[in-house]
């Protein structure tokens, strides 16, 4: 029986708890100091962990998106909340490095298999319901509820922290258990499935022509994926960049609540933003922010250097919607978008790979501002390249 436009609308607010309930982290705004007060790892090891939780999520990250294609988005959706269980209490019990090596392993399994697959489910919902016009305000509404949640949390993270170093772990445990039963509640679109004459046929063609057959496709994904570095990168430095700079362990939950918060309200306004800017000069502010952001941070000692990383997280809330609809618009095939998409988070992934334990030795070594200047020059270049290669699309695509 075909699913209706009125059934499938219900997606959306529950698409939007989702990825509160998602981004309702209690840990990461403590998660650095807790590796590396309670479990004594430098910032090569906490580095490397990030990096390790991003090759997962590489391996992980393509054929999960082709699999959630075949089996539906609504499945893969519940199994990777699942793991988020599974990972959490793996975290709550870690007492070493290579406990917390397990549980990165797992939770980094349940982001691959999100990846791409909620963003796809979004997108087939509203060109169901007729409203792939409002993908940019959905996706902004999306971010809103799940980086606003996100910020809440962290709020209360360092309190938590203070009571038991554990307690912000044991929290994540009944919140996915929430996200679980969401994504069950998930109505899956009708899809027509793509004919073709093999699986890994097909994941090669999808890989050609995202990569080289598809020359706006590629620009999108190359932007979206620096622009991506730009701001993520940095979530992993901050806190130990704060604290470094003299300001007290009590002030990081709020600071990054209110990193969060900037997100949330910039996404709010990044429809308007498109609308009066266009996307190829709402792009280019991405570029601006990332340029400003890294400036700040490399060149300002005083406690309050850490208010620079504001711009960078603006960068996901105001520029990255606009960016995702474009690529949206972009993918051919609607029987593989969770693959296109899982493509281009794969690439993210790869990159953080190579250069987070970099970043993070490089630290270690010669400090935090030497280490962002570097890492700014390298990234702001590259960002402006990507927005000049992506300039034919953006301005064919505005709205």
């Amino acid at each position: 029986m075909p699913t209706t436009p009125d059934k499938l609308s219900k997606n959306l607010p529950r698409l939007a708890g989702f990825n509160a309930l998602q981004m309702t982290l209690f840990p990461v705004a403590i998660i650095t100091l807790y590796q590396s007060r309670e479990l004594g790892l430098d910032m090569t090891e906490i580095m490397l962990l990030q990096g390790i939780f991003g090759l997962v999520m590489v391996l992980a990250e393509f054929p999960s998106g082709y699999v959630a294609d075949r089996i539906g988005y609504r499945r893969t959706l519940m199994f990777a909340a699942g793991l988020g269980v599974i990972g959490w209490s793996a975290y709550l019990i870690a007492t070493d490095f290579m406990g917390i090596l397990l549980a990165e392993l797992i939770l980094g399994l349940s982001m691959a298999l999100i990846s791409g697959s909620d963003s796809a489910l979004l997108y087939e919902s509203l060109v169901a319901t007729r409203q792939e016009a409002a993908f940019t305000r959905w996706m902004g509404r999306i971010r809103f509820t799940g980086q606003g949640a996100e910020g809440t949390a962290a709020l209360g993270a360092g309190f938590l922290y203070t009571i038991s170093p554990q307690l912000p772990f044991l929290l994540q445990i009944p919140v996915w258990a929430g996200a679980f039963a969401v994504a069950f509640s998930l109505i899956e679109p009708d899809r027509v499935p793509q004919a073709h004459s093999g699986h890994l046929q097909r994941m090669r063609e999808i890989t050609r022509e995202a990569l080289v057959d598809n020359p706006g496709l590629r620009a999108m994904i190359l932007l979206i994926t620096v622009l991506g570095l730009c701001s993520f990168i940095p979530v992993w430095i901050i806190p130990l960049y704060a604290e470094a700079a003299g300001v007290p362990p009590e002030w990081i939950g709020p600071l990054w609540a209110v990193a969060n918060y900037t997100v949330a309200l910039t996404a709010i306004a990044s429809t308007r933003a498109e609308s009066l800017l266009g996307t190829r000069q709402l792009a280019f502010v991405g570029v601006l922010l990332a340029g400003l952001g890294y400036l700040g941070l490399s060149l300002v000692h005083a406690w309050w250097g850490f208010v620079f990383y504001f711009s960078l997280t603006a960068i996901r809330g105001l520029v990255a919607p606009a960016m995702h609809h474009v690529e949206q618009r972009l993918i051919p095939a609607s029987g593989d978008r969770a693959a296109f998409l899982s493509l281009r988070s794969l690439l993210f992934r790869l990159s953080f790979f190579v250069l987070g334990p970099l970043v993070g030795a490089s630290i270690d070594q010669t400090g935090f501002h030497f280490t962002l200047m570097a890492l700014g020059i390298l990234l702001v270049l590259s960002t402006g390249l990507a927005w000049l290669h992506a300039r034919p699309w953006l301005d064919r695509l505005t709205p």
